[in-house]
């Protein structure tokens, strides 16, 4: 028998087969688990053969029909850069009244630090008008302003606003911000309000967990004080502001998972918000921890019942933490909404997990270089995509956009290679891109995926509503 491209899960005492070239996923008894993992004929009766026979029949069970790695967008990018841009992301300043430990700029990385660099007038202005060249099809644009603190150059924000406002009258234009909050004041409140930003303020959790992380620039005092003191300033003389507010909250394995939740589900003001969580950045850290705390691992495990539980309308939507809101709707959005067919698998594909560098997040730093977003390392010429004066580099765009090369023979041969979540930030050694680097994550990408479809499974044997939104 010619190997079927097919990944095997077993959950409890029952066997699923993931077909790889068709995405579709169905029971399957021990005697055809048998069979599919050793090849062995003998072992089907006449009800196993006929099941072989029509999952054949629907396209299932082939060998594997990837022949080369390469993104579908590869040959339209160039067009796609050129007119279709929605989104800037403005670093305009690298400086910051704060130190945060696992902030990237914090010299706990191998790549980047603090200092005083501020983008200028000059280079603001080019970075939107390389926007506004490249965004002739767009309805709708997204500025934002990112850092180290922006706040600490708002006269500059004002007066890109202002220009924006000018060269992009005719279209829907958003204003975003990312800030540890700390600088604003009551006239920034209120112009923010008046502009209709989003904001995005850094927020842990209560004082002992905020504090541990995120101190001044002295590195001995901690700033939950005057943070939390500023959003409940917002509430005070700027309500409506307060509704466009998400908290960012890093979380730290070594701080207690249940006490955060707590917090952002019961602290007044703090409850009503939208959180966003991600765990400490690995990339280009000089001392990588592994998450390992098995207290917080049982108490995630726990709020991501109850989410579950929620789903199958055995809990009201209040009592899922905000926490793990984006892990339970992954069951959703990746694994019941995947793409079933008996065409799905091409003979050209790539793995999922790049974005498209230049339209999904593109980052314009202080001195004019791009980059496909903010979290990629400035300091590695792989993942600079050109200038806002020259225009993009469309070699180095689409070497980011296929990734997935660098490592083609795995990739080709990865039942999880749909669900792959790695980009070019993962494949980051520094310097440059490497196959080492990238193929040390697939393991717990595979791991990922795989508890995800045993997820979906118990929910959709239980009856679960996907369509229920969080």
């Amino acid at each position: 028998m010619d190997k079927p491209f097919v990944h095997l899960i077993k959950l409890h005492k029952e066997v699923y087969l993931f077909d790889v070239n068709t995405n579709m996923l169905c029971k399957v008894n021990e005697r055809i688990y048998e069979y599919l993992l050793n090849g062995k004929k003998e072992v089907l009766n006449a009800d196993d053969k006929m099941i072989i026979k029509n999952m054949k029949k629907n396209g299932m069970l082939q060998t594997n029909k990837i022949e080369k790695i390469e993104h579908p967008m590869t040959e339209i990018v160039e067009d796609l850069l050129e007119n279709n841009m929605t989104k800037l992301t403005m670093q305009v300043t690298q400086n910051c009244n704060f130190r945060c430990d696992y902030c990237v700029y914090s010299g706990s990385y191998y790549n980047r630090v603090h200092n005083n660099k501020r983008m200028s007038w000059d280079t603001a202005k080019a970075a939107l008008d390389f926007l506004y060249r490249h965004s002739k099809n767009s309805t709708e644009i997204n500025i934002s302003f990112y850092g180290g603190e922006p706040l600490l150059e708002m006269e500059l924000i004002k007066k890109c606003v202002e220009y924006s406002r000018t060269i992009f009258k005719r279209k829907r234009l958003m204003f975003n911000l990312t800030t540890n909050a700390s600088l604003l004041t009551d006239d920034i409140i209120l112009y923010m309000k008046r502009e209709n930003f989003l904001l995005t303020i850094s927020l842990d959790g209560p004082r002992e967990v905020h504090d541990k992380n995120r101190t001044f620039a002295d590195g001995k005092h901690g700033t939950y004080d005057i943070v939390i003191d500023k959003i409940k300033r917002i509430n005070e003389i700027a309500q409506e502001l307060l509704e466009h507010v998400t908290f960012n909250a890093v979380l730290d394995d070594e701080n207690d998972f249940a006490l955060i939740n707590y917090y952002f589900t019961k602290e007044p003001i703090i409850k009503d918000i939208i959180v966003s969580t991600n765990y400490i950045n690995d990339v280009n850290r000089k001392d990588k921890t592994e998450r390992g705390n098995a207290k917080n691992y049982i108490e995630v495990c726990n709020e991501k019942f109850v989410g579950m539980m929620y789903l199958l309308n055995r809990v009201p939507r209040e009592s899922v933490s905000k926490l793990v809101v984006r892990e339970v709707a992954d069951i959703r959005e990746i694994v019941h909404k995947r793409s079933v067919s008996e065409q799905v698998m091409q003979k050209v594909v790539h793995p999922g997990g790049p974005c498209m560098p230049g339209i999904q997040r593109p980052f314009v730093n202080a001195y004019g270089k791009l980059f496909p977003c903010e979290r990629v390392n400035e300091t590695c010429d792989e993942m600079c995509i050109g200038n806002i004066y020259d225009g993009f580099d469309i070699e180095k765009v689409k070497k980011l956009l296929n990734v997935g090369q660098i490592t083609e023979e795995v990739c080709k041969n990865c039942w999880a290679i749909n669900f792959c979540t790695q980009c070019a930030v993962t494949a980051d050694n520094g310097e440059r891109m490497t196959p080492m680097v990238r193929l040390e994550k697939c393991n717990k990408v595979r791991s990922h995926v795989e508890n995800l479809f045993k997820d979906y499974i118990v929910l959709k044997e239980c009856g679960c509503d996907f369509l229920k939104v969080f």
